[in-house]
């Protein structure tokens, strides 16, 4: 997804447009998936250490990448790849201010979404219990302001809409975080899986139409439908979640043990190819002399990238400390 930015309408742009809206999913399910294994925390241990390991995990090394790239985005003539800002006056203050408006880098604002989530799943795990229907209702708030109010008017009304009329505005997409837990949980009886997955694959051939044809189409309020905060951009994720969960759970391959210390190790090195992946799109812009303009971009760039920096995030994590910074 990071390696397809051609907007133009060529084939190669087509394609790139294609690609995203498959690959959107991508953070959402994380965050469902986030939502399934931590909302039900008190189970495990306590809320000050559940926020010890967030903190540890995510904040620190958050606060120490930011500083990072501070630097090299204070020295390179050019944002890095994905990076999108360059510090032009470096000083203390402007830190702090370009950290706190996250404009350091911009993938990361990945990071202050969870931080978002994690502070406020102490309070929503308190339902987990005999209050499943309001952590839904959460959900169906999300859905309809966020995927509904907000983009209708964004695409279509442009209406400016008081804040005070947008309760779950400013939630860093709780719904997704939350509906991951419920699917895990066995909230939603077989018929309501079946008619996720089905808005799913309707959102899913959605995903590859609407790009093929975005060129065709004049209506923001259409082309639209599948990019962040889009509705069908929810409806796809949430159905391409079920799947891959039932899938994992049905096929014997993912009950094969070596499987799942393969599948493990991957998921472990993520979090730190998201990290320094920029790092990875310029080794292979240097190499190919290419800048999201080439075919090599999008085919070969995300193989290349995931290779090379997974291998070396998978070193660095058996370095003492560094596995502290790359969580």
């Amino acid at each position: 997804m990071h390696s397809s930015w051609d907007e133009s309408s060529t084939a190669l742009g087509i394609y790139d447009s294609i690609i995203r809206a498959i690959c959107a999913p991508a953070v959402f399910l994380f965050l469902m998936n986030s939502g399934a294994t931590l909302i039900g925390y008190r189970r495990k241990y306590t809320t000050k250490t559940f926020l010890n390991k967030r903190i540890n995990r995510v904040v620190f090394p958050l606060i120490l990448w930011s500083i990072i790239y501070y630097i090299v985005d204070s020295f390179v003539k050019k944002p890095l790849p994905d990076v999108t800002f360059k510090i032009d006056n470096p000083s203390i203050g402007n830190f702090f201010v370009s950290f706190l408006s996250g404009n350091i880098n911009g993938a990361f604002w990945f990071f202050y979404c969870v931080i978002a989530l994690y502070l406020i799943t102490p309070i929503i795990s308190v339902l987990v219990k005999n209050h499943k229907n309001i952590l839904f209702y959460i959900v169906i708030l999300d859905f309809f302001f966020s995927f509904i109010v907000i983009y209708f008017n964004n695409n279509l009304f442009h209406l400016e809409l008081s804040p005070y009329l947008i309760p779950m505005s400013g939630t860093c997409y709780i719904g997704f975080f939350v509906m991951g837990y419920l699917i895990k949980v066995g909230y939603f009886t077989k018929k309501g899986l079946n008619v996720i997955k089905i808005l799913g694959i309707i959102s899913f051939i959605a995903a590859i139409l609407i790009p093929a044809f975005k060129f065709k189409i004049s209506l923001p309020v259409i082309q639209n439908l599948i990019e962040y905060g889009g509705p069908l951009n929810f409806l796809y994720t949430i159905g391409l979640y079920v799947f891959i969960k039932q899938l994992v759970e049905d096929d014997t391959l993912f009950q094969n043990v070596k499987m799942q210390k393969c599948l493990a190790v991957l998921a472990s090195l993520s979090l730190g190819i998201y990290i320094l992946h920029p790092f990875f799109l310029k080794i292979f812009m240097k190499m190919t002399g290419t800048e999201f303009s080439s075919w090599l971009d999008i085919l070969v760039m995300p193989i290349f990238v995931y290779i090379t920096c997974g291998l070396t995030v998978y070193i660095l994590k058996r370095i003492p400390f560094v596995n502290k910074i790359l969580p």
